[in-house]
């Protein structure tokens, strides 16, 4: 009986260092998301107000703004954030806001 205990908790640490690397593997492959949000701007002063605040949310790594077209366009890791809590955030900073498009793009290893 004892060795059928060892037998099986060999073959169970066995399994977990195999499938280790997938696990690794899976985390380092992150998924970059674009979203465009359309946002009531009305000035060059709330356009920066958006790049400055947006740029310190979760895995955000660009902010552009259009003022013409009242829009925002931010790229962020998708395991990080959302676009919801992205529009969210512009909203809180006072202006009304509609999630237009969004793209995914699978961010390549090095």
């Amino acid at each position: 009986m004892k060795v059928f205990g060892y037998l099986l908790a060999g073959f169970i640490a066995c399994s977990l260092i195999v499938g280790m690397p997938k696990a690794i593997q899976a985390q380092k492959k992150d998924e970059v998301k674009e979203v465009t949000i359309s946002a009531t701007l009305h000035c060059k002063s709330c356009q920066k107000k958006v790049e400055r605040e947006i740029a310190f949310e979760k895995g955000v790594k660009s902010v552009t703004t259009n003022l013409e077209e009242k829009t925002v366009t931010i790229k962020y890791d998708a395991s990080k954030n959302t676009d919801e809590k992205l529009a969210d955030a512009i909203k809180k900073l006072g202006y009304e806001v509609k999630i237009l498009k969004t793209e995914e793009k699978k961010k390549e290893s090095k």
